[in-house]
């Protein structure tokens, strides 16, 4: 159970990469009033397992990581691709840890690791219990295998893929982490800051796809240059 991973976590001492010594503190339980706050804004019933944890504490002091909460951090972003995107941690660079919460779907997770540079999404465990090293991130972002383009997909015996890729340009490419392992993700920057990302639905599945380019404002104010 979470609540008793927690619980066995305090007191934990830990080096940092300068030698200095860390003991992992527990912050204190949820109030009342912010599970209250939390219940209202979720898409789904808040787990038991999570209640109990929160009874237990709220995250971790002292931690590698900037923050640690098992209330949402917020500040996430990328509503297009996780609109139910709860944040368990950041780092401080810019990178977090996410749970991928659906509509009426009572499970926390999966974990996924959002690292802003490179710009990918790394799968990374079904709980919350383990997090993911840099090191994956970088191989998800240099290594496309396994995404797939819409005219490969539309003849798939899966309807949901068929289906999605009926709806997207030829130039879009589809990353399917309805069965992902360890370390297995796609760069959701993969044609530059303006990729635009769509998701099929609820399911974990999204499509990258370039933005059209569009004239700079000299040219749509003046038009093309005649001689």
């Amino acid at each position: 159970m979470l609540a008793d991973m927690l619980r066995s976590l305090a007191g934990l001492r830990l080096t940092d990469e300068d030698g200095q010594a860390h003991v992992l503190e527990l912050r204190p339980p949820a109030t009342h009033a912010e599970i209250q706050r939390l219940e209202e804004t979720l898409p789904a019933p808040l787990p038991e397992e999570m209640r109990a944890a929160l009874s237990v504490t709220t995250g971790l002091e002292n931690g590698p990581l900037e923050s640690f909460s098992l209330l949402d951090l917020e500040g996430f972003g990328l509503e297009e691709a996780f609109p139910h995107a709860y944040s368990i941690a950041h780092d401080g660079s810019g990178n977090y840890w996410v749970l991928d919460l659906l509509p009426g779907d009572g499970a926390w997770g999966p974990v996924l690791y959002a690292c802003h540079d490179p710009p990918v999404i790394g799968y990374q465990a079904e709980t919350i219990e383990a997090f993911l090293g840099e090191e994956e991130v970088h191989r998800i972002w240099g290594d496309p295998l396994g995404l797939l383009t819409p005219a490969g997909a539309a003849g798939s015996d899966d309807p949901v893929l068929a289906g999605f890729a009926a709806t997207l340009p030829a130039e879009a490419r589809i990353a399917d982490l309805r069965r992902a392992r360890f370390g297995e993700g796609f760069a959701w920057g993969r044609f530059g800051p303006r990729t635009d990302i769509r998701r099929a639905g609820r399911e974990r599945v999204w499509a990258l796809i370039p933005r059209e380019r569009t004239p700079g404002l000299l040219r749509r104010l003046f038009g093309r240059s005649t001689g």
